[in-house]
Protein backbone atom coordinates (compact mmCIF):
# COMPACT_ATOMS: atom_id res chain seq x y z
CA UNK A 1 0.00 0.00 0.00
CA UNK A 2 1.20 3.34 -0.96
CA UNK A 3 1.75 6.57 0.95
CA UNK A 4 -0.49 9.26 -1.19
CA UNK A 5 1.72 12.03 -2.64
CA UNK A 6 0.76 15.92 -1.31
CA UNK A 7 -0.30 16.58 -4.95
CA UNK A 8 -2.57 13.48 -4.87
CA UNK A 9 -3.50 14.31 -1.49
CA UNK A 10 -4.00 18.12 -2.43
CA UNK A 11 -6.21 17.09 -5.85
CA UNK A 12 -8.44 14.66 -2.92
CA UNK A 13 -9.39 17.20 -0.86
CA UNK A 14 -10.26 19.99 -4.02
CA UNK A 15 -12.34 17.29 -5.47
CA UNK A 16 -13.94 16.71 -2.34
CA UNK A 17 -14.85 20.64 -1.72
CA UNK A 18 -15.52 20.88 -5.44
CA UNK A 19 -18.22 18.08 -4.62
CA UNK A 20 -19.46 19.28 -1.88
CA UNK A 21 -19.57 22.99 -3.21
CA UNK A 22 -22.15 21.07 -6.20
CA UNK A 23 -23.97 19.24 -3.60
CA UNK A 24 -24.30 22.73 -1.81
CA UNK A 25 -25.89 24.39 -4.64
CA UNK A 26 -28.05 21.92 -5.73
CA UNK A 27 -29.78 21.87 -2.44
CA UNK A 28 -30.52 25.75 -2.24
CA UNK A 29 -31.63 25.77 -5.42
CA UNK A 30 -34.30 22.48 -5.24
CA UNK A 31 -35.33 24.51 -2.22
CA UNK A 32 -35.95 27.40 -3.66
CA UNK A 33 -37.15 25.78 -6.55
CA UNK A 34 -40.13 23.52 -4.51
CA UNK A 35 -41.07 26.89 -3.00
CA UNK A 36 -41.52 28.83 -6.16
CA UNK A 37 -43.45 26.02 -7.27
CA UNK A 38 -45.80 26.26 -4.76
CA UNK A 39 -46.10 29.87 -4.76
CA UNK A 40 -46.74 29.84 -8.56
CA UNK A 41 -49.55 27.81 -8.65
CA UNK A 42 -51.38 29.27 -6.11
CA UNK A 43 -50.71 32.98 -7.69
CA UNK A 44 -51.89 31.63 -11.23
CA UNK A 45 -54.63 29.87 -9.85
CA UNK A 46 -56.23 32.80 -8.34
CA UNK A 47 -55.47 34.92 -11.67
CA UNK A 48 -57.13 32.19 -13.66
CA UNK A 49 -59.81 33.04 -11.67
CA UNK A 50 -59.41 36.78 -11.84
CA UNK A 51 -58.30 36.65 -15.67
CA UNK A 52 -61.25 34.98 -16.68
CA UNK A 53 -63.49 36.41 -14.51
CA UNK A 54 -62.97 39.96 -15.30
CA UNK A 55 -62.63 39.24 -19.06
CA UNK A 56 -66.09 37.44 -18.98
CA UNK A 57 -67.84 39.84 -16.73
CA UNK A 58 -67.21 42.77 -19.12
CA UNK A 59 -67.93 41.15 -22.20
CA UNK A 60 -71.56 40.06 -21.02
CA UNK A 61 -71.74 43.62 -19.34
CA UNK A 62 -71.31 44.84 -22.82
CA UNK A 63 -68.08 47.09 -21.80
CA UNK A 64 -63.99 46.42 -23.65
CA UNK A 65 -61.72 45.79 -21.22
CA UNK A 66 -59.17 46.87 -23.60
CA UNK A 67 -55.69 46.36 -22.26
CA UNK A 68 -54.40 42.88 -20.25
CA UNK A 69 -55.74 42.06 -16.93
CA UNK A 70 -52.30 40.92 -16.46
CA UNK A 71 -50.94 44.24 -17.05
CA UNK A 72 -54.26 45.74 -15.02
CA UNK A 73 -52.41 44.44 -11.58
CA UNK A 74 -49.25 46.49 -12.16
CA UNK A 75 -47.34 43.79 -12.04
CA UNK A 76 -48.63 41.68 -9.24
CA UNK A 77 -46.51 38.68 -10.17
CA UNK A 78 -43.49 40.92 -8.31
CA UNK A 79 -44.26 40.81 -4.79
CA UNK A 80 -44.78 36.99 -3.52
CA UNK A 81 -41.02 36.62 -5.21
CA UNK A 82 -39.27 39.29 -2.91
CA UNK A 83 -40.71 37.36 0.05
CA UNK A 84 -39.36 34.49 -1.27
CA UNK A 85 -36.19 35.71 -1.71
CA UNK A 86 -36.07 36.60 1.83
CA UNK A 87 -36.71 32.95 2.76
CA UNK A 88 -34.53 31.52 0.37
CA UNK A 89 -31.46 33.71 1.33
CA UNK A 90 -32.27 34.34 5.23
CA UNK A 91 -34.43 31.06 5.92
CA UNK A 92 -31.78 29.06 4.51
CA UNK A 93 -28.43 30.47 5.81
CA UNK A 94 -28.58 28.92 9.14
CA UNK A 95 -29.30 25.41 8.13
CA UNK A 96 -27.42 25.65 4.77
CA UNK A 97 -24.13 26.48 7.09
CA UNK A 98 -24.73 24.02 9.87
CA UNK A 99 -25.14 21.18 7.39
CA UNK A 100 -21.72 21.73 5.87
CA UNK A 101 -22.53 24.16 2.89
CA UNK A 102 -20.50 27.89 2.24
CA UNK A 103 -21.99 31.36 1.92
CA UNK A 104 -20.41 30.74 -1.45
CA UNK A 105 -22.94 27.35 -2.63
CA UNK A 106 -26.07 29.56 -0.75
CA UNK A 107 -25.42 32.17 -3.19
CA UNK A 108 -25.30 30.00 -6.08
CA UNK A 109 -28.15 28.20 -4.71
CA UNK A 110 -30.23 30.57 -4.49
CA UNK A 111 -28.59 32.62 -8.03
CA UNK A 112 -29.65 29.27 -10.24
CA UNK A 113 -32.73 28.75 -8.28
CA UNK A 114 -34.11 32.12 -8.95
CA UNK A 115 -32.89 31.57 -12.59
CA UNK A 116 -35.29 28.73 -12.72
CA UNK A 117 -38.06 30.18 -11.28
CA UNK A 118 -37.92 32.90 -13.31
CA UNK A 119 -37.90 31.01 -16.59
CA UNK A 120 -40.87 29.39 -15.08
CA UNK A 121 -42.96 32.61 -14.62
CA UNK A 122 -41.88 34.02 -17.34
CA UNK A 123 -43.11 30.96 -19.97
CA UNK A 124 -46.65 30.88 -18.10
CA UNK A 125 -46.60 34.58 -17.88
CA UNK A 126 -47.02 34.56 -21.55
CA UNK A 127 -49.09 31.56 -21.90
CA UNK A 128 -51.40 33.84 -19.79
CA UNK A 129 -51.45 36.48 -22.38
CA UNK A 130 -51.87 34.54 -24.98
CA UNK A 131 -54.63 32.93 -23.47
CA UNK A 132 -56.21 36.40 -22.50
CA UNK A 133 -55.51 37.91 -26.17
CA UNK A 134 -57.20 34.97 -27.55
CA UNK A 135 -60.59 34.93 -25.00
CA UNK A 136 -60.80 38.48 -25.13
CA UNK A 137 -60.88 38.81 -29.25
CA UNK A 138 -63.70 35.78 -29.29
CA UNK A 139 -65.48 37.46 -26.95
CA UNK A 140 -65.07 40.51 -29.76
CA UNK A 141 -62.80 42.98 -27.31
CA UNK A 142 -60.09 44.56 -28.46
CA UNK A 143 -56.65 43.69 -26.02
CA UNK A 144 -53.65 45.10 -25.94
CA UNK A 145 -50.50 45.38 -23.37
CA UNK A 146 -50.51 48.22 -20.70
CA UNK A 147 -47.11 49.81 -22.05
CA UNK A 148 -44.62 46.51 -21.64
CA UNK A 149 -42.55 45.15 -24.43
CA UNK A 150 -43.82 44.90 -28.50
CA UNK A 151 -45.86 41.52 -28.08
CA UNK A 152 -47.20 41.39 -31.81
CA UNK A 153 -44.74 38.86 -33.43
CA UNK A 154 -43.88 34.76 -32.71
CA UNK A 155 -40.02 36.96 -32.39
CA UNK A 156 -41.97 39.51 -29.59
CA UNK A 157 -43.93 36.63 -27.80
CA UNK A 158 -40.58 35.06 -27.48
CA UNK A 159 -38.63 38.38 -26.29
CA UNK A 160 -41.98 38.92 -23.81
CA UNK A 161 -40.76 35.40 -22.27
CA UNK A 162 -37.03 36.43 -21.81
CA UNK A 163 -38.18 39.72 -20.58
CA UNK A 164 -40.63 38.16 -18.08
CA UNK A 165 -38.72 35.71 -16.49
CA UNK A 166 -35.65 38.56 -16.20
CA UNK A 167 -38.25 40.62 -14.02
CA UNK A 168 -38.68 37.89 -12.03
CA UNK A 169 -35.65 36.75 -11.04
CA UNK A 170 -34.69 40.57 -10.68
CA UNK A 171 -36.96 40.67 -7.91
CA UNK A 172 -36.49 37.41 -6.02
CA UNK A 173 -32.31 38.41 -5.85
CA UNK A 174 -33.68 41.71 -4.77
CA UNK A 175 -35.30 40.29 -1.84
CA UNK A 176 -32.58 37.74 -1.60
CA UNK A 177 -30.73 41.19 -1.26
CA UNK A 178 -33.18 42.71 1.29
CA UNK A 179 -33.10 39.85 3.56
CA UNK A 180 -29.98 39.72 3.70
CA UNK A 181 -29.14 43.12 4.55
CA UNK A 182 -31.90 43.00 7.73
CA UNK A 183 -30.17 40.04 8.86
CA UNK A 184 -26.84 41.85 9.27
CA UNK A 185 -27.84 45.29 10.43
CA UNK A 186 -31.12 44.45 11.94
CA UNK A 187 -33.58 47.05 12.20
CA UNK A 188 -30.87 49.53 10.36
CA UNK A 189 -31.14 47.04 7.59
CA UNK A 190 -34.77 48.19 6.72
CA UNK A 191 -32.62 51.44 5.17
CA UNK A 192 -31.13 49.34 2.54
CA UNK A 193 -34.59 48.77 0.57
CA UNK A 194 -34.06 52.05 -0.79
CA UNK A 195 -30.92 51.46 -2.53
CA UNK A 196 -31.50 47.96 -2.95
CA UNK A 197 -34.49 48.41 -4.98
CA UNK A 198 -32.30 50.17 -7.96
CA UNK A 199 -32.07 46.69 -9.37
CA UNK A 200 -35.41 46.12 -9.62
CA UNK A 201 -36.57 49.85 -10.76
CA UNK A 202 -34.33 49.26 -13.62
CA UNK A 203 -35.99 46.08 -15.02
CA UNK A 204 -39.09 47.87 -14.70
CA UNK A 205 -37.78 50.68 -16.78
CA UNK A 206 -36.28 48.20 -19.28
CA UNK A 207 -39.66 46.35 -20.06
CA UNK A 208 -41.36 48.95 -19.37
CA UNK A 209 -43.73 47.13 -16.93
CA UNK A 210 -44.86 46.89 -13.09
CA UNK A 211 -45.69 50.40 -11.24
CA UNK A 212 -42.21 52.44 -12.24
CA UNK A 213 -42.58 50.96 -15.98
CA UNK A 214 -45.66 51.93 -16.45
CA UNK A 215 -45.64 55.25 -14.78
CA UNK A 216 -42.33 56.32 -16.55
CA UNK A 217 -44.24 55.77 -19.86
CA UNK A 218 -47.51 57.86 -19.16
CA UNK A 219 -48.71 59.64 -22.35
CA UNK A 220 -51.15 62.59 -22.47
CA UNK A 221 -53.68 62.25 -24.89
CA UNK A 222 -54.64 64.89 -25.88
CA UNK A 223 -54.85 66.12 -21.59
CA UNK A 224 -54.37 64.08 -18.03
CA UNK A 225 -58.31 63.03 -18.50
CA UNK A 226 -56.87 60.73 -21.51
CA UNK A 227 -53.65 59.57 -20.05
CA UNK A 228 -52.69 56.63 -21.63
CA UNK A 229 -49.14 53.90 -21.18
CA UNK A 230 -48.94 52.99 -25.55
CA UNK A 231 -47.95 49.63 -26.00
CA UNK A 232 -44.00 49.80 -27.18
CA UNK A 233 -42.87 49.27 -30.96
CA UNK A 234 -39.91 47.99 -32.74
CA UNK A 235 -36.89 45.28 -32.94
CA UNK A 236 -34.78 48.00 -30.97
CA UNK A 237 -36.76 48.88 -28.25
CA UNK A 238 -37.47 45.00 -27.47
CA UNK A 239 -33.35 44.51 -28.01
CA UNK A 240 -32.54 47.30 -25.91
CA UNK A 241 -35.61 45.99 -22.73
CA UNK A 242 -33.92 42.93 -22.83
CA UNK A 243 -30.33 43.97 -22.35
CA UNK A 244 -31.56 46.51 -19.54
CA UNK A 245 -33.09 43.92 -17.74
CA UNK A 246 -30.12 41.35 -18.29
CA UNK A 247 -28.37 44.10 -16.21
CA UNK A 248 -30.66 43.78 -13.28
CA UNK A 249 -30.41 40.82 -12.88
CA UNK A 250 -26.64 40.78 -12.77
CA UNK A 251 -26.42 44.26 -10.91
CA UNK A 252 -28.93 42.44 -8.15
CA UNK A 253 -26.88 39.35 -8.01
CA UNK A 254 -23.38 41.38 -7.07
CA UNK A 255 -25.56 42.88 -4.61
CA UNK A 256 -26.25 39.86 -2.98
CA UNK A 257 -22.51 38.04 -3.60
CA UNK A 258 -21.35 41.21 -1.47
CA UNK A 259 -24.48 40.97 1.46
CA UNK A 260 -24.12 37.13 1.88
CA UNK A 261 -20.50 36.80 2.41
CA UNK A 262 -21.12 39.48 5.71
CA UNK A 263 -24.34 38.55 7.33
CA UNK A 264 -24.31 36.58 9.99
CA UNK A 265 -25.28 33.42 10.99
CA UNK A 266 -27.14 34.39 14.22
CA UNK A 267 -27.69 38.36 14.34
CA UNK A 268 -25.71 40.16 17.60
Amino acid sequence: MTTPTVEETTMARTDLARAAHVRGVRGVARRLRGSGLTVGLWFWGIYLLYAVGITVGNALTGNDLEISAFDATIGSSRWPMIWLGIAGSVGLLALHLSAGGSRRSLFGGVVRGALVVGAGFGVVTTLALLGERALSTSLGMTWRRLGALPFDSPLAVLGTAVAESLVITTYLLVGACIGAGIAHYRAWGALLVVPLAVPAVLVDLATRTGVIGAAANIELRPDIDHAEVPPAEGLLTLLLGLGGAALAVVLAAVLLRVLLRAVPVRPA
